[in-house]
């Protein structure tokens, strides 16, 4: 799907767009949230959107999504990873460790692993499946919420003056090539 068409959706659908989008993001379906929300904050710098409003459906879609996944976890719960863990890899014995970790860990994986893939998508399904404080885990994931959405939608929002519309894809490209080699050799240096 080219710029042009991204653009056209969510000028068609408005902020709407941003918010099943996002939800998607943080339920699990993939989805480009990172760079999705820095074209968003380009798009409001250009004048197609207003900051305030597009903020709001960025933190809302977040936010919902971060309880639709913990309702999920906490329904299916750990009888579900008992029978269909093997699958994944998941044994007792794993699914112990990550628990653990995860609640000596909770504050700082709620608030900030928003900025890790993969952790902000399985951070609120562990938080359900280990019955983590539902009070507590909503204050943190508004939190977390909030400072995600407010920081890549500030970035594109303070940069997109700056920036042409036709090398948004060359950039985030750019920033997925970066990622994947910080994974790589984050990797190749434990295996030394």
């Amino acid at each position: 799907m080219s710029l042009d068409s991204v653009i056209f959706y969510m000028q068609s659908y408005g902020h709407w767009i941003i918010l099943i989008v996002l939800f998607c993001g943080i339920v699990g379906i993939p989805a480009p949230e990172e760079s999705f929300m820095f074209l968003v904050g380009v798009l409001v710098a250009k004048g197609h959107f207003e900051f305030g409003t597009s903020l709001l459906y960025a933190f809302l879609g977040t936010f919902a999504g971060m309880l639709m996944s913990y309702w999920i976890g906490r329904k299916l719960g750990l009888p579900f990873i008992e029978r269909y863990g093997k699958y994944i890899k998941v044994t007792p014995e794993r699914w112990s460790m990550v628990e653990g970790r995860f609640h000596r860990h909770v504050l700082t994986t709620l608030l900030f692993g928003f900025y890790l893939p993969g952790l902000r998508q399985l951070a609120p399904y562990i938080a359900g499946i280990s019955c983590y404080s539902f009070y507590r885990y909503v204050l943190l994931s508004f939190a977390g919420s909030a400072l995600w959405t407010t920081t890549f939608v500030s970035i594109g929002y303070f940069f997109g003056d700056q920036i042409k519309l036709k090398y948004l894809p060359w950039i985030a490209a750019a920033a997925l090539l970066l990622f994947l080699l910080t994974i790589f050799r984050k990797k190749f240096a434990n295996r030394i």
